[in-house]
């Protein structure tokens, strides 16, 4: 069992679940199965557990962790795909509804620790950032192909770069001598093109962020995946966000707004319960890039007392 991804508000997110034997589970973002060998067990007997990830390694190394449960009761399906196809899966399966989903939008460790994915400046590695590697876009392109005015565009709205300018004209400026290949070479550029003083974070954090974003058409993925997901929910059924930045908090908002108490919906409602959840001191000391995790639950509730 692959031990070095360590799965963030994991306690928070299997008591916010309200997890019974029996229900239909869908994990949308499963990654290596942290989230998901934990949820599956409390199924039994019975459940069943949906899990999808469109990077093929992640399935693999998923399948490898749920092998070593040896759970007979509970049914489990891995497939490939993108969250924004929530509902082709499931009915694919041959369900109609599902009662908890969880979008845990952070990156694996699995991922950021592989230099081969370009996903972390900490290590010098090509500009791919791919999470689906079958696609054919990649951060070489973005990075070297975009126009000037959609890069910076891009590092403005997805990753909140105030200095987006001035790293656009130092990216452009470099790949008029040749082509930005690596993560450190451009990292570096970013590191050049911020002035003033460091603070917590690398200067090419929200860069590196926003590019990703681009990449994976992480916007889409989210508002798409969200719909798809309160759609799907029975009632009483669970929604699990678990976002790192603020972008993500505003997309989920603006995106489940229109389903809330002042949406306008009559037949359904998708409210939040409680307070957001962050990680506390411990976790965050045993689990550094837990820091920034923000865990929101929501439930759906039919207005017409009916349930599905």
């Amino acid at each position: 069992m692959d031990l070095r991804h360590k799965p963030v508000l994991l306690q928070q997110v299997i008591g916010s679940l309200a997890l019974e034997p029996g229900l239909v589970y869908l994990d949308g973002t499963m990654g290596s199965a942290g989230h998901y060998s934990a949820v599956v067990s409390r199924l039994v007997p019975g459940g069943i557990a949906i899990g999808i990830d469109r990077d093929q390694s992640a399935i693999e190394r998923a399948q490898a962790r749920v092998d070593e449960l040896q759970l007979t009761e509970v049914e489990m399906r891995l497939v490939h795909a993108e969250f924004a196809e929530l509902e082709r899966v499931v009915y694919e399966v041959g369900l109609e509804h599902v009662d908890r989903v969880l979008l845990d939008l952070g990156l694996s460790s699995d991922q950021l620790d592989d230099p081969g994915r370009g996903f972390s400046f900490l290590h010098d590695g090509p500009l791919d950032m791919r999470q689906d590697r079958s696609q054919a876009l990649t951060a070489e392109v973005v990075v070297n192909d975009y126009p000037a005015d959609r890069l910076e565009q891009i590092l403005r709205d997805y990753g909140d770069e105030r200095h987006s300018h001035r790293i656009v004209r130092a990216i452009v400026d470099a790949r008029d001598r040749g082509r930005i290949e690596g993560t450190l070479e451009l990292a570096s550029l970013i590191e050049e093109a911020v002035p003033g003083r460091r603070g917590k974070s690398h200067p090419a954090t929200r860069s590196f962020q926003a590019i990703r974003m681009e990449v994976g058409g992480e916007v889409r993925q989210l508002e798409e995946g969200i719909r798809q997901a309160v759609e799907l929910l029975s009632d009483a059924g669970r929604l699990a966000v678990i976002t790192f930045h603020s972008l993500e908090d505003r997309i989920v908002k603006r995106t489940l707004r229109p389903y809330g108490r002042h949406g306008g919906r009559r037949d359904w409602q998708v409210n939040m319960l409680g307070r957001v959840i962050e990680p506390d001191e411990e976790e965050v000391r045993g689990n550094p890039r837990s820091r920034s995790a923000k865990l929101r639950v929501y439930e759906k509730r039919l207005m017409t007392g009916d349930a599905r």
